[in-house]
């Protein structure tokens, strides 16, 4: 059994979440300590016990420790599902984008459909929007497709939001993914949850002047929404032989041309640092890698990364896996 201290590095939810991803995927047990430790709420809170029994569910495992404020897990995974339908309520508006990241890599291929309720725009996690245009057409680079749906938006305090995900289907070889290329077009969504229409059209308005300067081809929808949790935000991405992305959310007192203007330059500094994907695709990408074989570059090797790539290397030991490089980097797993 694998041992694992859950404040290494960067010390949150994601060893928790890449641990449980390649346990289910390789069929490794594994142990984990200090979950959290050095947060101002140690353990497992809801977001991260959530993926916890998702996982459990899909791979009909063994487990100790699996309770809210739990610091130490044990699970042991047995037999995969291969097909049949899940529904988990986090309970808070926990991110079901962060859980979904972790659950995709083990339904590929088999006939399981994930019903998700939580929190699909909240802070420290990417936007259910960049799971759909940016995450999800990596995965299409690789060779792996499947549906994300947005049925209802949860932001935080609220949360409430429901996503499904299901039909991932795909069988990548090797890939390197090396070069952004030429800008071809800019496509993002700007969204607004119960509140004036406004607000949305603002910060399409303001990231497009910023953009403007990079791109004539841009395209940013809107999506307004009523009876649903009070929120708004945009995500904006890339597109040329790669894609790159960046988002930003409201919050109260932040004004809506702040939002827009927030994603925009972060999407241009994402750009200008010459990778392939961005800051936060480089930290998901990295399982797939090491799971499938690849290279790729990343704008930026965050503590987040640097963290994942310490623990994929616990479960993967049938590949070369190494970082070159720091801003950009070259990750390969060979």
């Amino acid at each position: 059994m694998l041992e694992i201290d859950g404040s290494f590095g960067e010390g949150g939810g994601e060893i928790l979440r890449t641990s449980l991803s390649l346990a289910v995927v390789t069929k490794t047990p594994f142990r984990i300590f200090n979950i959290r430790s050095k947060r101002s709420k140690p353990g497992l809170q809801r977001q991260h016990l959530a993926a916890v029994k998702i996982m459990k569910q899909l791979c009909n495992a063994e487990t100790r420790g699996d309770f809210l404020g739990s610091q130490e897990l044990e699970f042991t995974p047995k037999d995969t599902l291969d097909e049949g339908e899940i529904t988990y309520d986090v309970g808070s508006a926990g991110s079901v984008t962060l859980i979904s990241v972790s659950v995709i890599p083990v339904i590929i291929n088999k006939k399981i459909r994930i019903t998700l309720i939580g929190g699909t725009d909240v802070p420290k996690a990417p936007t259910i929007d960049y799971i759909r245009l940016v995450y999800m057409k990596i995965l299409e680079l690789i060779g792996i497709h499947g549906e994300v749906k947005v049925i209802k938006r949860g932001h935080y305090p609220r949360g409430g939001g429901i996503i499904s995900i299901e039909n991932f289907r795909g069988y990548p070889n090797k890939f390197n993914i090396t070069e952004f290329g030429k800008l071809e077009k800019i496509l993002g969504i700007a969204h607004v949850s119960s509140l004036p229409l406004n607000i949305a059209e603002r910060e399409k308005d303001s990231a497009i002047k910023i953009l403007s300067n990079i791109s004539n081809n841009i395209d940013i929808e809107l999506d307004i929404r009523d009876n649903e949790s009070e929120g708004t935000g945009i995500t904006l991405a890339a597109y040329g032989k790669s894609i790159i992305g960046a988002d930003s959310l409201g919050e109260k007192g932040k004004r809506a041309e702040k939002v827009g203007e927030e994603a925009a330059r972060t999407l241009i500094t994402e750009l200008n640092s010459g990778a392939a994907v961005d800051s936060h695709m480089s930290d998901m990408l990295m399982i797939y890698a090491a799971l499938y074989g690849g290279i790729f570059s990343g704008a930026k090797l965050t503590k987040h990364a640097i963290t994942n790539y310490e623990i994929i290397k616990k479960f993967i030991k049938n590949r070369s896996i190494e970082i070159e490089g720091n801003s950009p980097f070259i990750f390969k797993a060979l």
